[in-house]
């Protein structure tokens, strides 16, 4: 197929041409033609063919360039030679405007350019034995109509059937003509999916996928997984044209017979996709679409597709993703970096996935004018690439701390850098060191941040989501949890649906409203709140991420829940040598800050936690801006004086001195 892009020169030309030198041109070519004209006098003139002008043009040349193009399309659609002869008769008046004024004057009617059956018995019955075997050459089961290579014209009630103009299909055309003239919007939507070009790994599935593939069968065969288009396209070695089932209508016949023609003229296999969202109420007639069909191969997310399928029973070919080990040859082929080992950990991607995240982190380096992506391009890259769906029903928080803001004692900063080396290094000791086999639920990660409001446990996880390079985002729990039975379940398996392949931190603040301890059961209410329970420990107990839960009553979760847990990490009230460090942080450096403040003073007299410390900051602050002078230790004093009151604690004169 020719380029679409212009050589310099022509757009040099074309830049030339105005509306004056297309008047010219349009001149030209009228003389042209008026001297061509038989009867250039008659009134009636392009109303109809006349006798001399139908022999002048069927005494031009042939265009051999034509035959060509025919005999092309004719190769990839498997045509016969008189089915071959047809399809040219049919591309005519398509590729040739002088081919739809004979056509017309054969049909005796100006307003009848298309071919017709009976018109092609006429001409070809003579080769073919008889005009029969032209006329079955358009049955509704024959090669060309199969196909959708060819259609009748709709809506042409009055024409006897034999006579009604025929048509190619539009993306046919287009190849004929060497151009994409054809409208995409009435087409089949297909995706075009390329063998992948570094090794996908997975040998063993890919020699079981073609075995699968090897078998006569009519049974469709399900592709599952991330990576099914990819690992499909390197099993046939051969481009993949994606069909999306939701574009299915009522005459879905049609519909997958021309997403095949299509599939072929773009030298593609073709399969299926778009099940996986598949309405309920458009499930049979894909079902029998599907059943209609000669091996039908569909690819989708996760095998639980099937159920859409209903009673239909197809083969099933999982395909699994990418090990570490795979992961981190697919990121050191994709960057030709040796410092990948952290990124292939982290993040669990699949392979279209990481040649995304290599191709967004090498933009990043190219943009500082780097010729090698940096850690964190790679992680950024890592996180642009994973799946975005989350964030429809879920909030990101800005991970935005470092280790050196997260004020907590010796233990619990243990704790903390435990789970920062889980995440970072799990593949490495669970796949490579062989613990995987130990392990019977998901490698995911399951964390508690219990304490007081204010305790640090939100900066916490957001200080974790920025150490390791991976998103955040928080469960708004006002849409998750409803008082209708069944409707928390569904909220929270599309939360979790959605995160499935974002690599995100999930975070759900205030748990023990979703955790609560189950209770005996009494009525209907009490049974299926501790479904709920139950059912909400099984999704996250399946998420291949980490879930970090933070709540203030430690003692209203449910033990059953605790006992799963991987991590539990108690935020306590922070003593006075952790409060004077807290207030240190709390006052920037850039701030104006007076001379006469004492951040031990702070500490020792006021039992405040770290986000109040905080508030009492930025109160201070806003005072000392109102009046035009320094931080000082009245105006801390004062937003102190304003915390206590807000908490409803007891003040004293004695602590807040001149205040």
């Amino acid at each position: 197929m020719p380029s679409r892009a212009s050589s310099p020169a022509a757009e040099s030309r074309l830049v030339r041409i105005g509306f004056s030198v297309i008047q010219q041109r349009v001149r030209a070519a009228v003389q042209r033609v008026a001297a061509t004209d038989p009867a250039p006098t008659d009134p009636f003139r392009g109303l109809y063919v006349s006798d001399e002008l139908a022999l002048d043009l069927a005494a031009a040349e042939a265009r051999e360039d034509l035959d060509a193009r025919v005999a092309a399309a004719a190769d990839v659609l498997g045509l016969d030679a008189l089915d071959s002869a047809v399809l040219a008769l049919c591309a005519a008046p398509e590729l040739d405007a002088r081919y739809g004024r004979l056509i017309a004057y054969l049909h005796d009617d100006v307003t009848r350019k298309l071919a017709s059956a009976r018109l092609a018995a006429l001409l070809l019955g003579d080769d073919a034995g008889g005009a029969g075997a032209v006329l079955a050459r358009f049955d509704a089961d024959a090669p060309l109509r199969l196909s959708a290579a060819i259609r009748f014209v709709e809506g042409d009630d009055v024409t006897a059937l034999a006579d009604r103009g025929v048509k190619l299909d539009e993306r046919l055309v287009a190849m004929l003509l060497g151009t994409r003239l054809d409208d995409p919007d009435g087409a089949p939507r297909l995706r075009r999916v390329t063998p992948p070009q570094i090794d996908p790994g997975r040998a063993d599935t890919l020699a079981h996928l073609r075995a699968k593939l090897a078998v006569d069968t009519q049974l469709a065969l399900l592709v599952a997984g991330p990576d099914a288009a990819q690992m499909l396209a390197a099993a046939l070695d051969a481009p993949v044209a994606l069909a999306d089932l939701s574009g299915a209508d009522a005459a879905a016949g049609r519909f997958a017979a021309r997403a095949s023609l299509h599939a072929r003229l773009d030298g593609a296999a073709l399969a299926f996709e778009g099940l996986d969202e598949l309405p309920a109420e458009r499930q049979p007639a894909v079902a029998a679409l599907l059943t209609s069909l000669q091996r039908p191969i569909v690819c989708v997310r996760s095998r639980d597709a099937v159920a859409a399928l209903g009673e239909i029973s197809p083969a099933v070919v999982e395909i699994p993703p990418p090990s570490f080990a795979e992961r981190r040859a697919l990121w050191r082929a994709s960057t030709g970096s040796d410092d990948v080992d952290e990124v292939a950990a982290k993040f669990r991607l699949s392979t279209h996935a990481i040649e995304r995240a290599a191709q967004l982190a090498a933009v990043a380096a190219a943009t500082r004018g780097e010729s090698r992506p940096a850690r964190g391009d790679l992680d950024a890259g890592a996180r642009q690439a994973s799946g975005s769906d989350i964030g429809r029903l879920a909030s990101r928080l800005e991970p935005a701390f470092a280790w050196d803001d997260v004020v907590l004692p010796a233990r619990q900063r243990e704790l903390l850098a435990s789970i920062s080396a889980y995440l970072r290094h799990r593949d490495l000791v669970l796949s490579e060191w062989g613990y995987e086999r130990l392990l019977s639920g998901s490698q995911g990660l399951k964390v508690l941040f219990a304490g007081e409001s204010g305790t640090g446990k939100t900066m916490a996880a957001r200080m974790l989501a920025n150490e390791l390079g991976l998103d955040i985002y928080r469960i708004d729990l006002a849409g998750i949890v409803s008082k209708y039975i069944g409707e928390t379940e569904k909220n929270l398996d599309r939360v979790f649906a959605a995160a499935a392949d974002s690599n995100a931190i999930l975070f759900f603040d205030e748990a023990d409203a979703l955790f609560g301890k189950r209770t005996e059961v009494r009525d209907s209410h009490d049974r299926y709140a501790n479904i709920e329970v139950a059912y909400l420990l099984q999704k996250m107990e399946a998420y291949p991420g980490a879930v970090v839960l933070a709540t203030n009553f430690r003692k209203n979760m449910d033990d059953a829940f605790l006992r799963r847990l991987d991590f539990l990490v108690d935020f306590p009230f922070p003593e006075v040598d952790d409060r004077e460090r807290i207030w240190r942080r709390q006052l920037p450096a850039g701030a104006p800050l007076g001379d006469d403040i004492d951040p031990k003073a702070l500490a020792q007299r006021f039992k405040l936690s770290g986000g109040s410390i905080r508030n009492c900051s930025l109160a201070a602050a806003f005072l000392a801006a109102d009046e035009g002078c320094a931080i000082e230790m009245r105006h801390l004093l004062r937003a102190v004086a304003v915390e206590y009151a807000k908490l409803g604690r007891l003040t004293l004169d004695a602590d807040f001195g001149a205040s």
